[in-house]
């Protein structure tokens, strides 16, 4: 059985990487390497309003797609239904691994699950208990609670530690917060004009952007607008920021993934809520985690807790390549 993961763009949002690289880890080891294709979403995941892209997923040589991320959404609707209906027609499967809702109603969960539903669905996979109980009983299907697959990365890859000292500081440049310990606890403090600091806790400060270079933007095109402040990181290939993440001694940041990559490679992760994106549902998946003191000081893991996890995600993906078999 040949499978497709159609997983997010990485220039645009760096942590897509982040659970891409789990997710592949985990589906060949289920299926077998040679049987697992990388698939870049449709550009219609990114640009609004695209008609005349060259529509090579839905005539893809494969037998199951996978979809991935906080597609659970009426703009997934939009965007794969025409996908979906030719894959259909073809008598192709569809499944979903580690996603999750957006709005988190069950407005959205009913429109979404007659959707899914119009399809030959072989599983859906959650990597939060919320989305689980949005959908458990809505699709025609079998339905798991899952962690997210970014807790596969410390199998997936590699990479080299930092001989450095140094905190992570992972915002947007509007949204940094000046970060402080006082008697005890952490403390985050948004200005309407950032302070940025070169130390926190008496510790360098190292700045990560997950923001992304626009060629028709001359300023950000030559990076006055990425590297904008000191000793800064950015590129649009994961493997420094997963370096950078493992070896500093805390990371705090607005980005879910960040933090998650952050947790599973062992470190200390702070989530501070601040852009709009850092407030909605997508960080329920730290609860699924069970890290919720993630939220007001810097976290570690339990590596056993989510072995067993893992473990169980695994069994349940055994289970559905037997039902192929």
């Amino acid at each position: 059985m040949k499978i497709g993961y159609i997983g997010g763009f990485w220039a645009t949002n760096i942590g897509n990487a982040f659970y891409n690289l789990g997710a592949l880890h985990l589906l060949k080891k289920v299926f077998g390497e040679e049987n697992v294709y990388f698939i870049p979403d449709p550009p219609q995941e990114y640009f609004s309003k695209i008609k005349n892209d060259y529509k090579w997923i839905q005539h893809l040589d494969l037998d199951l797609f996978i979809i991935t991320g906080p597609s659970l959404n009426l703009w997934h609707i939009d965007v794969f239904r025409p996908i979906f209906d030719v894959l259909k027609s073809r008598g192709k499967k569809i499944a979903y691994l580690s996603v999750g809702a957006t709005q988190y109603t069950q407005e959205e969960a009913e429109t979404v699950s007659d959707f899914i539903n119009q399809y030959d669905v072989a599983f859906m996979m959650t990597r939060d208990e919320v989305t689980y109980n949005l959908y458990k009983e809505k699709l025609h299907t079998k339905v798991f609670n899952g962690i997210c697959t970014s807790m596969f990365l410390n199998d997936a890859v590699r990479v080299p530690d930092v001989d450095d000292e140094y905190i992570v500081s992972n915002f947007s440049f509007f949204k940094e917060p000046f970060i402080e310990k006082k008697d005890g606890q952490w403390q985050a403090t948004h200005t309407f004009i950032p302070k940025f600091q070169k130390e926190i806790d008496g510790v360098k400060v190292v700045r990560t952007n997950n923001s992304f270079l626009i060629p028709m933007i001359p300023k950000l095109h030559d990076g006055r607008l990425v590297f904008n402040r000191e000793n800064v990181y950015y590129s649009d290939l994961p493997y420094g920021y997963l370096s950078i993440l493992q070896s500093a001694q805390k990371v705090f940041s607005d980005r879910v993934h960040t933090c998650a990559a952050t947790l599973i490679l062992g470190g200390e992760a702070m989530y501070i809520k601040g852009s709009k994106r850092s407030c909605d549902g997508r960080n329920n998946l730290f609860s699924r985690l069970h890290v919720e003191s993630i939220f007001s000081k810097p976290t570690k893991l339990d590596m056993n807790f989510i072995a067993s996890e893992k473990k169980a995600m695994e069994q349940f993906l055994y289970a559905i390549k037997q039902d192929f078999q």
